[in-house]
């Protein structure tokens, strides 16, 4: 590589200082011209291509003028005579040289245009006209059906693509391979692992020891029970239900197990049971409240307001304030016996308690062995009925066995036997008069 000097300066000063000033001085001399640019090409290239697959059909493509550019064939660049000669020739001399050496099968190389200013004899540079030459046609595209079907085949899908696209366009076969292909795996994968037996026992056997080591820990065992104050019998008998589960675990009690084993017990009615701090299981109970005395074929039962057992009575003496009630089916029906003792108030200390007989009605029993027979229906009326003969005619204060009033409309009086023989010795004394 030669060292630039003078008369390159000069040149390159030159070319600077002629070109137009709406162009930028980096751009190539080809760019100072009025030739058509690489666009202008491209876009009648893509005109020319359209026009032959048939897009712009039946369109007149645009005629562009393309000026004639005018190449600089010949430079004449010579050294001004001050500057000494340096052994170099003139610069159409050494392109004439390499023409004539040039191979020919070597493409000629580019020819640079110039401008109107630096071409012709008169001009700045003193430049030879510039001689015309052919305009460049742009590369013709291949053309005919045969090309037309490749081009047409390049720009277009093919069948199995534009099928595979359309099925993933479907809302349903994407969920189908988004949600539904995972899952299917997932499923397959357990069915798999869960198909042999000892692999179900392993993973059993595996989260039984994982539960246990986090339930069993002492921070969740229960150890203690407290109860409110109760009869002595009532708190042995609720600690032996439930102290056999205890210690244990607050997350393996059951309490609603704890509570019916509480309630099954006769004297209560509600439990509630409470876990708190420290491993300390509350119970709170509400007991039945004694209501009535049920002599059965167990025994004397003490009985509440909904006919639920409380316990037994070894003796009549130990609840004297109880009403008593006795026979079948008794137990069943405490709310009616204890309307008819309310009903019998009147009579006082003389009712001794009730009868259920046949297990369909009620019999009042007074002291004196007297009995008053109740119907099925309206036994509060008919005992009221009594109780105003009584008020008036002090029928009960009579030799009287039983008043039966299973029928209103003709109640029957039995009386005793003396009060028979009275009855016949009055009505004889009453004949032999009238005689």
């Amino acid at each position: 590589m030669r060292p630039l000097d003078q008369f390159d300066q000069s040149h390159d000063d030159c070319l600077v200082d002629n070109h137009d000033d709406g162009h930028d001085s980096d751009a190539p001399v080809s760019a100072l011209t009025p030739e058509l640019s690489f666009w202008d090409h491209l876009g009648a290239t893509r005109a020319d291509e359209y026009a032959q697959d048939d897009i712009l059909t039946g369109i007149p493509l645009p005629d562009v003028p393309v000026p004639e550019p005018t190449l600089l064939s010949r430079v004449d660049m010579a050294p001004p005579q001050s500057m000494p000669q340096h052994g170099f020739t003139r610069l159409d001399e050494t392109l004439r040289a390499q023409e004539a050496t040039a191979d020919p099968a070597r493409p000629a190389p580019p020819q640079i245009p110039l401008r109107a200013d630096m071409r012709g004899p008169g001009g700045p540079a003193g430049l030879p006209p510039a001689q015309p030459t052919a305009r460049r046609e742009p590369h013709a595209p291949p053309r005919g059906p045969a090309a037309k079907n490749r081009r047409k085949a390049a720009r277009q899908p093919s069948r199995f693509s534009y099928r595979i696209q359309r099925l993933w366009l479907t809302p349903l076969y994407r969920r189908a391979i988004k949600i539904g292909l995972p899952v299917a795996a997932s499923v397959v994968a357990i069915v798999a692992t869960l198909a042999s037996e000892d692999r179900r026992m392993a993973i059993v056997a595996q989260g039984d020891a994982v539960y246990s080591a986090f339930v069993d820990r002492p921070d969740f065992m229960v150890t203690e029970l407290r109860l409110p104050d109760l009869a002595p019998e009532l708190e042995d008998a609720i600690r032996t239900a439930i102290s056999p589960e205890l210690p244990k675990s607050s997350w393996r009690l059951d309490l609603e197990d704890l509570r019916a084993r509480i309630e099954v017990l006769d004297a209560i009615r509600v439990a509630d049971l409470r876990l708190l701090p420290d491993g300390v299981l509350a119970v709170a109970v509400t007991e039945r409240v004694p209501a009535i005395l049920w002599r059965s074929s167990d025994g004397l039962e003490v009985l509440d307001i909904e006919g639920k057992r409380i316990g037994f009575a070894p003796d009549r003496h130990i609840l004297p304030d109880l009403p008593v009630i006795a026979g079948e089916g008794g137990g069943a029906h405490v709310i009616e016996a204890l309307d008819l003792f309310e009903a019998a108030s009147p009579l006082g200390a003389r009712v001794r308690g009730l009868v259920r007989v046949g297990e369909r009605r009620w019999d009042v029993v007074l002291d004196r062995e007297q009995r008053i027979k109740l119907p099925e229906t309206g036994a509060i009326a008919a005992l009221e009925h009594v109780i105003a003969l009584e008020q008036a005619q002090d029928l009960l204060s009579r030799d009287l066995i039983a008043a039966d009033m299973r029928n209103p409309g003709r109640p029957i009086l039995q009386i005793s036997e003396g009060a028979m023989e009275t009855i016949r010795a009055i009505r004889s004394q009453n004949t032999e008069a009238l005689q």
